[in-house]
């Protein structure tokens, strides 16, 4: 009997050892802690959000709530998180989210700074449908230009779809966005068994199909000696000195086109902008009031609004805009051309919506990461009791189109080539000055 009691307890030692060899990561907060964690965000979400099923269905919602507890006990605090974040993914509004640097913060230390993360140094940028190296730590710059494959022997499309699920997206234009500028961090990677380690065997094709394979070692985003693809400026990507990035013009006196480049819906006297936030920020009806003389005090052919890297912003701001442009300019609805790619969203895809339909302004370029239809929101929040993680969610639903899923269509697809990237041609200007009404 003595035997088998010991037998037993070894036995138990081993099993219980055996649970707790799952957990990768730190384990600060209980698990008790963590479901209320979870329920606190599902009964939350469920009576905040708007319309919280309208891409996912409230039985699938709930079994992955249900799965998440029942996980908890072999699960980090990071992996959970992680998880949460897959959770918030699954909902397909890109307005519901979390801030991908709380998810990756420590339970109980101040919130990371971006240079905290440690991720594998290199950059990628889409040309068509391929990903190519534009920037990495200088040790790596051999492979500057070249196309993605794999890393560690998963294909870039499948690499792109994983890193897909840990963020907030309308559409696959901005998930593809998104999961890009992410998926060089190092924990993102380790969470979907892409890298087992913080080194990474990663692919290359270059331009003569050639294979090139290289070990990429993960580091501190602080100690990154990033440098660029070596390639000539075009001529709209620069903006005047003393322009904020926000938005400028450029007036393009070869082509008689004023160029207006659109980054941010946002002015110093936005309703969340506190005083001392507010010197940072430009004044946008100063510069509204600039732009229309500007249109009015010269004879342009063309005016070229670029949003391809407008994430949104002021919905009223795009009221303004729409209003002066269609009552207080003397260009006609065809002499505007818009530029839209994957990363215009929100307030910048509705911008995009309206120019096309309410002005008749042609787009040119990309479908937008944003939606049509959309949920808005003014910065609203669900905090969880115990971990602190911030859930950020809408409070409205905007419907411009019934029925309609989608980001926005351009009326002429361009997608820029990465010849013309290097030579600092940008095709979707290109076109306007060159090809569109000729």
């Amino acid at each position: 009997m003595k035997k088998l009691i010991v037998i037993i307890f070894i036995l138990s030692t081993i099993m219980i050892l055996g649970c707790n060899t799952t957990i990768s990561g730190e384990k600060i907060l209980a698990n008790k802690k963590w479901e209320e964690d979870i329920n606190y965000m599902d009964e939350n979400l469920k009576k905040k959000h708007p319309d919280l099923f309208r891409y996912i269905s409230e039985k699938t919602w709930n079994e992955n709530i249900q799965k998440l507890k029942s996980d908890l006990k072999n699960l980090s605090d990071l992996e959970i998180s992680l998880r949460i974040g897959q959770i918030i993914s699954s909902i397909g509004d890109a307005h519901t989210s979390i801030d991908f640097l709380e998810i990756l913060t420590p339970i109980g230390t101040e919130k990371f700074d971006y240079e905290e993360i440690v991720e594998f140094p290199i950059k990628f940028e889409y040309f068509s449908n391929e990903l190519r190296a534009i920037a990495s730590d200088s040790q790596y710059k051999s492979i500057l230009g070249y196309k993605l494959i794999s890393i560690n022997n998963v294909c870039t499309d499948e690499i792109i779809k994983k890193v897909s699920t840990l963020i907030s997206y309308d559409n696959q234009q901005f998930a593809k966005e998104l999961a890009m500028s992410q998926m060089q961090i190092y924990e993102y990677l380790k969470f979907l068994q892409t890298v087992d380690g913080t080194k990474a065997e990663y692919v290359f094709e270059n331009d003569n199909k050639e294979k090139i394979k290289i070990d990429v070692n993960a580091m501190k985003n602080k100690e990154v000696n990033y440098v660029n693809l070596d390639k000539i400026q075009s001529k709209i990507s620069t903006k005047v000195e003393g322009k904020y990035d926000f938005y400028w013009t450029k007036q393009m006196k070869e082509d008689n086109v004023l160029y207006f480049k659109y980054n941010k819906c946002l002015t110093n006297q936005g309703a969340n902008i506190n005083k001392q936030d507010a010197a940072n920020y430009p004044d946008y009806y100063d510069f509204h009031n600039n732009l229309l003389e500007e249109i009015n005090n010269n004879d342009y052919d063309k005016l070229v609004i670029d949003l391809r890297q407008n994430r949104g912003g002021a919905f009223k701001l795009v009221d303004l805009l729409i209003h002066d442009l269609k009552y207080k300019i003397n260009l006609n609805s065809e002499d505007i051309v818009v530029i839209t790619g994957k990363e215009t969203s929100s307030a910048g895809a509705i911008l995009a919506w309206r120019l096309q339909n309410e002005l008749g302004a042609t787009i040119i370029g990309e479908e937008t990461g944003g939606n049509v239809n959309m949920f808005g929101t003014e910065g609203e929040f669900i905090i969880l009791p115990n971990s602190k993680i911030k859930v950020k969610h809408p409070y409205s639903f905007r419907e411009l189109k019934e029925g309609y899923n989608g980001g926005v269509k351009p009326d002429i697809d361009i997608t820029q080539t990465y010849k013309n990237y290097i030579n600092g041609i940008d095709d979707c200007y290109e076109y306007v000055v060159n090809i569109l009404d000729k």
